[in-house]
């Protein structure tokens, strides 16, 4: 084919060449620092033009910290790294079992030269006891966006006062801790939890976008319920999967003052009837959107209850609703109050209805 190119008098277009270094970067910025490594093997310009990316992702595993050329490597992007390359992104994912020695200390000092670099986002990922680290962390002054795993502890007087976005996970025993962050972050307008189970309150004057991940394997209290006081709170994301029939996880009742929202997006999975009053109960907390996606699913062929509407009480009234999307089993119960509810939306511009089949039945093993 080169041949044949050659003796036509065409010349492949090396375009990748004509970019300019800056765009190069951004590039390079998306990929994970191992592969953008590879790079340096293209040509001379390549050769260290990676180590230059703004963005650092890359794995702490036990296997790759034993290679000698995977810490060299570790070392030229991040160690060695001088303030006047300054770094935006950095992506730890960790998976050191007990027996890996790998200190606090290390991770810790990692973290302090990376704040040192003008860090903007910072993301942990994967499985170990992270919580040691925590202050390092919340010392970041720089952080405009922030991932962390489960944590039990989160110190009080942070000084992240630049945090946009914040995503961690809420359990019973750092719920007071993540309701004071909340009041001490003036510019946050992002917040994403993996909630687990309880009783909580979030409050906050800044946030627009709200994600509630609730999550549970084991029974929650029936009792379990959320507030919510965010008066510039514009997008609701709630999701929740009930693991098992035989196993009532509850969902928690949302209540509170949301006067702003005018988009939520509902995903519930495995729903059973004692899930009804508390999906009810979000639907008429949400009942001034103007975009609803509303995604329901009970397990399949095993209860045919309406599952979103109490019994004996009137759909909630969507007056401002303008655009409907809604994914569930149509049987006899859901069709009716689904009608209900369109008729309590007098605001309606268009509408999309999904007939899905139940989810089927988990295997015993």
């Amino acid at each position: 084919m080169a041949r044949r190119r050659k003796r036509a008098g065409l010349h492949p277009i090396d375009r990748l060449s004509s970019l300019p270094d800056e765009l190069l970067l951004i590039i390079l910025s998306f990929l994970p620092t191992l592969t953008a490594g590879r790079t340096s093997l293209l040509s001379r310009r390549f050769r260290h033009l990676w180590k230059a990316s703004p963005s650092i992702d890359i794995e702490l595993y036990p296997y790759y910290m034993k290679k000698p050329k995977y810490v060299a490597m570790f070392n030229t992007v991040l160690l060695s790294r001088k303030p006047s390359n300054p770094l935006l992104r950095l992506r730890f994912k960790l998976n050191c079992p007990d027996s890996f020695d790998l200190s606090h200390s290390f991770i810790s000092s990692l973290l302090e030269h990376a704040s040192s670099l003008g860090l903007r986002h910072l993301t942990i990922d994967g499985y170990w006891n992270f919580t040691p680290c925590i202050p390092t962390v919340f010392s970041i002054t720089s952080l405009e966006s922030l991932k962390l795993p489960i944590c039990d502890s989160i110190p009080s007087g942070t000084t992240l006062t630049h945090l946009k976005s914040l995503s961690l996970c809420l359990n019973p025993t750092n719920s007071a801790q993540v309701e004071r962050l909340l009041l001490e972050l003036c510019c946050l307008e992002h917040l994403k939890l993996w909630v687990s189970s309880g009783v909580f309150s979030l409050s906050s004057l800044t946030i627009k976008k709200l994600e509630l991940n609730f999550h549970s394997y084991s029974a929650v209290d029936s009792a379990a319920s959320a507030r919510l006081s965010m008066p510039s709170l514009n997008f609701l994301y709630v999701e929740s999967t009930f693991f098992g029939e035989s196993t009532y996880e509850h969902l928690p009742r949302i209540h509170g003052n949301i006067p702003l929202l005018r988009k939520s997006v509902i995903n519930l999975s495995g729903i059973h009837p004692e899930h009804v009053a508390a999906v009810a109960q979000l639907l008429n907390c949400i009942s001034h959107v103007e975009e609803l996606s509303l995604h329901l699913m009970t397990w399949f062929n095993k209860y045919p209850f309406c599952n979103f509407l109490e019994p004996g009480k009137e759909a909630p009234s969507f007056s401002n609703l303008k655009h409907l999307d809604a994914r569930m089993c149509f049987h006899e119960h859901n069709f009716e109050a689904v009608v209900s509810l369109l008729r309590q939306s007098p605001a309606l511009q268009s509408v999309k209805l999904v007939h899905m089949v139940g989810l089927k039945r988990m295997k015993k093993k």
